[in-house]
């Protein structure tokens, strides 16, 4: 079984090939927007790393933590759409078509870290094309960004990011760390793999798959879920234009 060797005393400055251990959850609960972000940041608490595969209840947009509602909805407009912030940067993306999904890596106990965003971003994105080559999608990793097309964030593809052989954006992805963790929350779009293919990631990923198929996934979850919505998600401050940032743009 490998593991990951610290080559510096504060940081892992080499990625290793898999974890040891992956726990994926296929989450058989379509949650609104706030759920499944509150879902994530949950599963980025745990001790042990996450991969979640996720659906919507409802149509959703996402953007990255220091944009705006306001501007997420200038953009992707639809009736009955929720706009969430999530936790995690990168730009604004619709999820009302597409597969989503969240990697989270523990806070390690000797207090190392992890490498820095740009070599995760890889290293996962390289495991997700190996996994959609395997399920029947034409793809590879984008080498140097494109140029940028706004804040849409397909319409933007940066290094490591997935296209077709196009040039066509088919994976994004935002990160967040924290506490010595990771939270990765990804995006497949423009494609339709086979069946498995989220199976196939996580043996990309990881020496040893936990298969988790319950709506649960670790005790206490359900509490801890509706309690994070209701204290920072569904929460006004969380929702306000400024964020706590800075004064409301003019129109």
């Amino acid at each position: 079984m490998q593991t990951i060797i610290a080559l510096h005393p504060r940081t892992i400055s080499e990625l290793p090939p898999h974890l040891s251990q992956l726990r994926l959850w296929v989450d058989p609960v379509l949650r609104d927007g706030y759920h499944n972000m509150a879902a994530d940041e949950l599963l980025s608490r745990r001790p042990e790393a996450w991969l979640r595969v996720y659906g919507w209840a409802r149509p959703a947009v996402s953007f990255g933590y220091f944009d705006t509602a306001r501007v997420a909805a200038s953009l992707f407009p639809g009736e009955g759409v929720e706009y969430i912030r999530r936790w995690t940067g990168g730009g604004i993306v619709d999820h009302r078509q597409g597969y989503t999904y969240t990697l989270t890596l523990p806070a390690l106990p000797d207090g190392t870290l992890y490498p820095p965003s740009c070599e995760l971003y890889r290293w996962i994105h390289s495991a997700l094309a190996r996994a959609l080559q395997a399920s029947g999608v034409d793809c590879e990793l984008l080498q140097s960004d494109a140029p940028d097309g706004g804040r849409a964030c397909w319409a933007s593809p940066v290094e490591s990011d997935i296209v077709d052989p196009a040039g066509h954006k088919l994976a994004g992805a935002g990160q967040r760390r924290h506490k010595g963790a990771v939270l990765h929350q990804g995006l497949i779009q423009g494609c339709v793999p086979r069946p498995g293919w989220e199976h196939r990631l996580a043996q990309e990923l990881a020496d040893t798959v936990e298969y988790v198929d319950t709506a649960e996934p670790y005790t206490g979850f359900a509490s801890q879920l509706e309690q994070l919505c209701r204290e920072k998600y569904l929460s006004a401050e969380w929702s306000d234009e400024t964020h706590g940032r800075r004064k409301p743009t003019a129109h």
